[in-house]
């Protein structure tokens, strides 16, 4: 998430929205995924969730070599101690939500704001962003306005861009503080519809 001009309170309706529609379509950042937490009882007692618990088997130590009679006719395998641990592991959350996937239809998310909050929160850039995209550069049309908008999301999306802004500006032939400049102000504005997006959501969800 970038930093430039937010507030904890629009972090928050940001992070709140995108979350409850992530659960409810199934899909989400796989580095940042949304859990719920699985008690673990104690060895010998019930599991409350089995569904959230990893069995782990490990091979030990040889109890028994392998032997064959004298004949040759018997075989007997090699036999070893087994050893079992139990750990919380993180399943996909998803549930079916009818009022989350509702709420964008009376949310009237117009323009790019259902495209910037669903790419928020999905992550579905090949779906979302050919939307976004096309707003942002009718916005403010520059020279490198494409690669200015796309650093700008991808540091709201990641929080850093895929190529730092002075090797970008370099790439295109451009000043360094020309091309900060421009991508500051397509990020600011990105995050405007973000916002405006997310308290809308959320603003459909409670009424």
């Amino acid at each position: 998430m970038a930093d430039g001009g937010q507030t904890i309170d629009q972090s928050e309706v940001i992070e709140r929205a995108a979350r409850r529609l992530a659960r409810a379509l199934g899909t989400g950042y796989g580095w940042n995924p949304s859990m719920q937490e699985a008690r673990v009882g104690v060895p010998g007692r019930e599991v409350l969730d089995e569904s959230c618990v990893l069995a782990i088997s490990r091979r030990g130590q040889v109890t028994e070599q392998a032997a064959r009679s004298i004949g040759g006719s018997l075989h007997v395998r090699r036999q070893q101690r087994w050893s079992t641990s139990r750990g919380v592991v993180a399943i996909p959350s998803y549930h079916h939500d009818s009022d989350a996937l509702a709420a964008l239809s009376f949310a009237r998310l117009d323009g790019p704001l259902e495209a910037i909050l669903l790419l928020y929160a999905t992550g579905d850039v090949l779906r979302y962003w050919p939307t976004v995209k096309l707003f942002g550069l009718a916005s403010k049309p520059s020279r490198f306005a494409d690669e200015a908008l796309t650093d700008a999301m991808q540091r709201i999306l990641c929080g850093r861009a895929a190529v730092s802004q002075d090797n970008r500006a370099r790439e295109l032939g451009v000043r360094a503080e020309s091309y900060r400049r421009s991508t500051k102000s397509y990020e600011e504005r990105l995050f405007v519809w973000l916002v405006e997006a997310a308290k809308r959501y959320c603003c459909a969800l409670s009424n």
